[in-house]
């Protein structure tokens, strides 16, 4: 029986011993595995972060996968040669005689707008909720308005009906799948007409204000400056994760016949939308970027169009969504930027025009309102006379004191491409840029934007106006052939659209 007793604790320990020493073994494997799967994921983000990295035609590098260039929108700042302030007779922006005018918004910010009660600033949106929330932010504009007496039966906007008639909207407060709606009206509500940078800015940093709170927000503001709105605030905003619908009508809400119900609905359904993450305009039938729509007709409900890019969706009997026109996701922080350069002159020209009275109005404006940025409207492909040497020499004056001279065209659809025709060439060997396949819109808010970064000099500025920032243009490698193409530039286009599609 002792000797039974024995070989039994001698068994027990003998396992005990393995036991402990299989532990050992098998901890030490876990976290070689673990240091091994660390390293492992590193080299991954490592090398995708390289795979983000492009380079430009002048060799300056954009790396889309990097905050601290997001904050630059794609500008390498290690590019720029640290010189002196003023260098080829350019001076940067940000010099102390060179102050940026404020813009003043009649508006009041909105401020924090959702319970804080129920909320918390730490947690990110889909706290648990089962349904989504928007925010609404109401201008004013066609959507608000009813006749007013005092200005002589007039259509002027309505204070507090939009809020009255969205709380009876069943569509809106008894589906389930749609979101909770948060809505606020600013004071005084205005015509899009009266609106402006001020205004813009007010717009952005309350959307600012509440990103973390909301799903999506939804912007009710006047069709006529529709279009510059949402292009001024998609430029403002550096990687924004979250839809921002803009929307109106053609039509008042209170008529009994109107298109102001439906573009609100599917306004507030895109903005709770999840493959949405950029600024755009829901009008009549069809999503469209904000920064690529432009206003075509003032009397049919059908007034928006993206010249040169397809809508992002459209709706019929459902909802038909080009997924690969959406924006990615993006890779940095969520920043906004709501500074505007205005000192700006966009001056569309005409066949016969008098070039002493625009010579007359750049010098005046270059000497009395320190003249940034000017925007020409030329004919097709971007061409002017290029027998008025007179204004080509004062568009080279221009550029040599620092003025950002931007070449648009007056075509609906299309691109400039400077240099293909000999007119077009001058402007290009005096130091105009080319606009692009940009709208109007899209240019005028980008050169304002980025004239009011003040930590760009004049040449980055340039630059940046031929860089694709928020979906606002077509990079040159895939811009359709010019007329008279070889077959060689057809190749090439071919082979960079198959890179993409």
């Amino acid at each position: 029986s002792m000797m039974i007793t024995l070989a039994t604790i001698t068994a027990l320990t003998f396992v005990m011993i393995l036991s402990v020493t299989f532990n050992i073994q098998t901890t030490s494997s876990f976290n070689f595995m673990q240091h091994q799967r660390y390293h492992y994921h590193s080299s991954l983000l490592y090398s995708s972060t390289k795979l983000h990295k492009q380079t430009n035609k002048d060799g300056k590098k954009y790396d889309n996968n990097n905050s601290n260039n997001d904050n630059n929108d794609g500008y390498d700042p290690s590019s720029r040669s640290i010189q002196n302030k003023k260098e080829n007779n350019v001076e940067k922006l940000n010099s102390s005689d060179d102050s940026l005018h404020k813009h003043k918004s009649i508006f009041t910010p909105a401020g924090p707008l959702w319970n804080q009660e129920d909320d918390d600033t730490r947690v990110l949106p889909h706290r648990g909720r089962s349904r989504k929330r928007v925010l609404v932010l109401c201008t004013g504009g066609t959507l608000t308005m009813s006749s007013d007496p005092s200005a002589q039966g007039a259509l002027a906007p309505v204070q507090g009906a939009l809020t009255d008639y969205m709380s009876s909207m069943r569509e809106l407060t008894d589906d389930p799948e749609m979101p909770e709606i948060v809505s606020h009206e600013y004071i005084p509500l205005i015509d899009s007409s009266d609106m402006g940078p001020g205004d813009w800015a007010v717009i952005a940093q309350d959307i600012a204000t509440n990103y973390y709170h909301f799903d999506g927000f939804v912007i009710i503001t006047g069709t006529d400056t529709m279009a510059y709105a949402a292009s001024a605030v998609s430029f403002m905003f550096q990687n924004l994760g979250k839809p921002v619908v803009f929307t109106g009508s053609q039509i008042p809400l209170r008529e009994p016949y109107n298109d102001a119900r439906k573009n609100l609905i599917m306004a507030i359904i895109f903005a709770s939308s999840d493959t949405v993450s950029e600024v755009t305009i829901f009008f009549h039938d069809r999503l469209l970027r904000g920064c690529r729509a432009t206003k075509v007709n003032t009397c049919k409900l059908l007034a928006f169009d993206s010249p040169n890019i397809d809508s992002l969706a459209t709706i019929g009997i459902h909802v038909e969504e080009k997924d690969h026109l959406f924006l990615p996701p993006p890779k940095g922080a969520f920043r906004v930027r709501t500074e505007m350069d205005t000192r700006l002159i966009t001056l569309r020209l005409v066949p016969g025009f008098d070039d002493a009275m625009i010579i007359h109005m750049i010098k005046a404006a270059s000497k009395e309102t320190v003249l940034k940025g000017l925007i020409l409207q030329l004919y097709g492909a971007g061409n002017m006379p290029s027998l008025k040497n007179d204004l080509i020499e004062c568009l080279k004056d221009a550029t040599n004191d620092g003025v950002c001279v931007v070449v648009s065209t007056q075509c609906h659809t299309g691109s400039v491409i400077m240099g293909h025709y000999a007119t077009g060439l001058a402007l290009k060997e005096a130091g105009v840029v080319s606009a692009g396949d940009m709208t109007l819109e899209a240019t005028t808010a980008k050169l304002a934007y980025l004239l009011g970064r003040q930590d760009l000099a004049i040449d980055e500025v340039r630059d940046l106006m031929g860089v694709d920032l928020r979906g606002e243009l077509t990079p040159e490698g895939l811009m359709p052939p010019p007329p008279l193409a070889s077959t060689y530039q057809k190749a090439i286009f071919k082979k960079n659209r198959s890179r993409i599609f």
